[in-house]
């Protein structure tokens, strides 16, 4: 009797996943889209209530970590090794327990998963839709801007001027600012800027989708304002958003450190990383001088192919 109850605890043992291993599968239910599953597999091996100790911090990346020295500003006293991504984990299960509305629960994760990278937009993204849930714009809008210097991805990036439009068009319901009404719409077409969707899918109007939270207008004069403020050339876009202080491109520290990584890398011989950090700089400007390089890069990977 002894011998089977040992075995099968030891049985139970065998069930519980890894640290890796439970991010893997679940970041593989998340882009399915099978909630179900990601919520059981994140339920049987996460703790919301792990304590964080201050100075503990995982980076995916070398630009992640140099944009948390450069904005964060705090001691790192342990670095976890990418396999063991917290943060990605916790960020991923706020995204399942909002999903289930379990808010006060995807509040916290989402903050444990903000404590370990700082610097991950995901939890940032998720903190936002916590304070829309809320209705604490202030925190929206702060939260939002901040993930503008953490965005480094086009996706990520036309996500924040998603955000950051609907913080407008919000104010604009509330006060019925026509400033606030063309912000939205300028902020909206950056949005679909970056977001690589065809352009038969840039106008608000006939977008059906269900994040179109423009179709809540419905006013005439509204409506004729939105068309001219969409046919805008994005040029005038930028300069008026620069003009009164809002976000307009890709956060300029992530476009400095990538071009920096870039050339160290490829002065020591380390070419496949040098054209990953060449290839985000590249995808956020257009820059052909970044173009150059990328080019270059790829030549020498095929010569060396070759050799």
């Amino acid at each position: 009797m002894r011998k089977n109850k040992k075995n099968n605890y030891q049985g139970e043992r065998m069930e519980i996943k890894s640290i890796p291993e439970t991010i893997r599968e679940i970041d593989e239910f998340l882009k399915e889209n099978d909630y179900e599953k990601a919520y059981e597999t994140a339920k049987e091996s996460i703790d919301l209530n792990k304590e964080y100790i201050e100075g503990e911090y995982v980076f995916k990346n070398l630009l992640e970590e140099l944009l948390f020295q450069i904005t964060i500003k705090k001691e790192i006293k342990r670095k976890y090794p990418i396999a063991l991504d917290y943060s990605s984990l916790y960020a991923n299960y706020g995204k399942i327990l909002i999903h289930f509305d379990k808010i006060i629960e995807a509040e916290k994760s989402f903050r444990l998963s903000n404590n370990f990278n700082p610097v991950n937009v995901e939890s940032i993204f998720g903190l936002i839709e916590i304070a829309e849930i809320k209705e604490n714009w202030e925190d929206y809008h702060n939260l939002t801007i901040q993930t503008f210097k953490y965005s480094y991805s086009r996706e990520n990036l036309s996500k924040s001027f998603k955000y950051l439009s609907k913080y407008y068009l919000n104010n604009y319901f509330d006060e019925n600012n026509e400033d606030d009404l063309k912000i939205a719409v300028y902020l909206k077409r950056l949005s679909e800027e970056y977001s690589n969707k065809e352009e038969s899918e840039n106008n608000f109007s006939a977008n059906t989708n269900e994040e179109n939270f423009f179709s809540k207008i419905t006013n005439e004069n509204d409506l004729e304002l939105i068309k001219d403020y969409e046919n805008e050339d994005l040029s005038s876009i930028k300069d008026y958003l620069k003009s009164i202080g809002l976000p307009y491109s890709a956060g300029i520290e992530i476009i400095t450190i990538c071009k920096n990584l870039g050339f160290q890398l490829d002065e020591g011989k380390k070419v496949v990383p040098a054209l990953f950090y060449f290839n985000i700089a590249y995808e956020l400007t257009g820059d052909p001088n970044i173009k150059i390089s990328i080019d270059e890069l790829n030549e020498k990977i095929e010569r060396r192919k070759n050799e």
